[in-house]
């Protein structure tokens, strides 16, 4: 039998207790979540493209993961704190998003199959929404006024628009690729991407049907979920010297949704489907070593976010009525983020890490609102890395401040600002040989 088939056997109950480890579920808060797939990589900022020595490299560029000769699996979980405040302004009192702790696991796994090919395994979610705001917060803003249709008409109108209270959207990805050497120097892989999306979606309107025939002043619900499928790319040039180059390419991929809207106004509980569109992103990054003791690290990602042109939502079968779905555009644009990383070798034992990136927001200041408030912001991290015989126990916190945006003026009418917004990331994981 030759080595790679056996290697592939072998790597059969190893995954089995990969996907098991996996299971827990995510629930991750800010949308996209791109540097939380390690502690290692959320010390360097996720200025990881470039690096061949990390395990996270599974899920960063897996081309990077031939200089591995045996397996490897890492695992961690990353808290997360959201903070944002809403300012009305019109003599109405601030308000806070809820206080919770929400939870983003990272688990990956290298398995090398010969001298010439290895396969990686990453389980992640860099895509997650948790956003809540107190109930009776958006209800007193609903009684104020200050968020009337002014496209409203006689016949029919919609006193208020609806606020959002409850954001809940979790889209983990399971990536599995190979790599394989093209030269002593260059690696290339290529894989696949199973996506599962999980979305809860909860508004307050009030209004009335004129003549006063239904009125309504109630909590609507979208619970939806649905798999996706996309692919990978990734290529990793070692100069033999000090400079290291990666780059790595996920494709966008189309969701198909399916849910449920209960407690619609005029449509009551009824069925609903539609289309999550989540965008590719493209990283190329350096890494250079020319210091003794140090490693300097600079990506650079796009993020194409204008697919995300429109929310709709819309019945699901032919029989329904119309009623129940909604329209709310969107308009994201296109991002880039930099990342800067330093790693300095302070003993056998001990490796410590820093990093900053500037993360720009794809969110237009006409569409922001209470689902997502997102703005620019400046990520600052730091991390340390404790080695052992048999493990390696990693720890990452980087804070994220975001500048202050005004309300859009399509879902909000242009009234009050987003204030105060801060995030917290701590994370904690280890890797071990398998």
């Amino acid at each position: 039998m030759s080595e790679m088939k056996k290697n592939c056997i072998k790597i059969v109950p190893v995954m089995f207790a990969f996907l098991f480890f996996c299971s827990a579920g995510a629930h991750a808060g800010g949308f996209q979540i791109y540097q939380a797939a390690a502690a290692d990589a959320m010390a360097l900022g996720a200025a990881t493209v470039g690096r061949d020595d990390l395990v996270s490299s599974a899920w960063y560029n897996p081309a990077a993961v031939m200089e591995f000769k045996d397996t490897r699996y890492s695992s961690g979980y990353s808290l997360a704190k959201i903070n944002w405040t809403y300012e009305p302004g019109n003599g109405l009192a601030k308000m806070k998003v809820k206080d919770k702790i929400q939870i983003v696991p990272g688990s990956h796994l290298i398995h090398p199959l010969n001298s010439r090919y290895t396969a990686a395994f990453s389980f992640y979610t860099p895509y997650g929404l948790g956003m809540k705001w107190h109930d009776h917060e958006v209800q007193r803003l609903i009684d104020s006024g200050l968020y009337n249709d002014p496209g409203s008409s006689p016949a029919g109108m919609l006193v208020t628009k609806a606020i959002t209270t409850t954001s809940d959207l979790k889209v983990p990805y399971f990536n599995s690729t190979i790599a394989t050497r093209i030269s002593d120097k260059l690696s290339l892989a290529g894989g696949f991407s199973i996506i599962k999306a999980d979305l809860k979606l909860r508004f307050l309107s009030k209004g009335m049907i004129l003549p006063a025939t239904i009125a309504w002043n109630n909590f609507t619900e979208y619970r939806a979920d649905g798999w996706g499928l996309g692919y990978v790319l990734a290529g990793h040039y070692n100069t033999g010297k000090d400079w290291k180059f990666g780059m790595r390419y996920l494709s966008n991929a189309d969701v198909k949704m399916r849910g449920t809207v209960e407690n619609h106004p005029t449509a009551g509980d009824t069925y609903m489907k539609g289309t999550m569109k989540l965008p590719a992103t493209l990283t190329v990054g350096c890494v250079n070593s020319g210091i003794d003791r140090w490693l300097f690290s600079f990506d650079v990602m796009w993020t194409e976010w204008n697919r995300f042109s429109q929310l709709k939502i819309e019945p699901r079968h032919a029989w329904q009525p119309a009623d129940g779905g909604f329209t709310a555009p969107k308009n994201w644009k296109n991002t880039f983020s930099y990342r800067f990383g330093a790693e300095y070798k302070y003993c056998e034992h001990w490796t410590l890490r820093g990093g900053y990136v500037y993360d720009n927001s794809p969110i237009p200041e006409i569409t922001r609102n209470f689902e997502l408030p997102g703005t620019d912001g400046h990520i600052f991290s730091l991390g340390a890395s404790r080695k052992t015989d048999k493990y390696i126990f990693d720890v990452g916190y980087s804070y994220m401040a975001l500048d202050d945006g005004k309300a859009g003026q399509i879902p909000l009418n242009g009234v009050g600002r987003f204030t105060g917004a801060d995030n917290h990331f701590l994370m904690f994981s280890y890797s071990m040989k398998l």
